[in-house]
């Protein structure tokens, strides 16, 4: 049984307890992926196209209407360890059109087909680190050639996080270890995968609101409770 299987029904109530010290709600976290993601598609052309993605580690689905509400023609395939938190995730989305939920068996993806994007949000501190290489190379396969991989991770460099991390109960991130950005740069490049950006995001507690427009000046300062990378092959 996958450690999130036993959690899969309280998933949402951990997450708020989570992010608590941040003043926000666990959805702010979820849409502002999807708005980093879109910004990024629209500068290159790709935010009107019907692209097909993959949302690996999906969890219990919360992101999935995001991904619709920004990129409404894209075709979604959501996948993850925990079969508990697929059959919420169904449940939770049946409004949904064009997207499937699968199990992932921990060694094969549950779709046949080839992927333009590829999401990974905040899924690789909970794998071990000795299978993260094989988990990208199985990744690398499932990417079009053309394909980006977008790998959003919790950044232990910055003090809030690193706090959080070490003294929440939040259950199934008991055994979690979290990636510095140098790290992941490493397993995502021996891996084989083209480094095309890192940015670094969510700089204001909700209590600062007042200084979120000044985010996206700060990108470039690993300082940010978050990191993501652009990669391809």
């Amino acid at each position: 049984m996958a450690v999130f299987d036993k959690f899969a029904e309280k998933y949402d109530e951990g997450h708020v307890n989570a992010v608590k010290a941040s003043g926000f709600k666990p959805d702010y976290f979820h849409e502002y992926k999807l708005k980093e993601i879109f910004a990024y598609l629209k500068l290159i052309g790709w935010a009107e196209k019907k692209l097909t993605i993959l949302n690996f580690g999906c969890g219990t689905g919360n992101s999935e209407k995001y991904i619709k509400q920004y990129l409404p023609n894209s075709s979604i395939c959501s996948t993850d360890v925990s079969e508990e938190c697929i059959r919420v995730a169904i449940k939770a989305n049946q409004v949904l059109s064009d997207v499937t939920f699968r199990y992932y068996d921990g060694k094969n993806i549950p779709f046949e087909n080839n992927f333009d994007i590829i999401f990974i949000f905040n899924v690789f501190h909970h794998i071990l680190r000795k299978n993260q290489t094989e988990i990208l190379q199985m990744l690398s396969g499932k990417l079009k050639n053309n394909g980006l991989l977008f790998m959003f991770e919790l950044n232990p460099i910055n003090p809030l996080t690193l706090w959080v991390a070490i003294n929440n109960d939040y259950k199934f991130d008991k055994n979690a270890k979290l990636l510095s950005p140098i790290y992941a740069y490493k397993i995502l490049k021996n891996t084989g995968f083209k480094i095309y950006k890192i940015k670094y995001t969510i700089f204001f507690p909700n209590f600062l609101s007042l200084f979120l427009p000044l985010e996206k000046y700060l990108s470039w300062l690993p300082l940010g409770a978050h990191y993501y990378y652009i990669v391809g092959k």
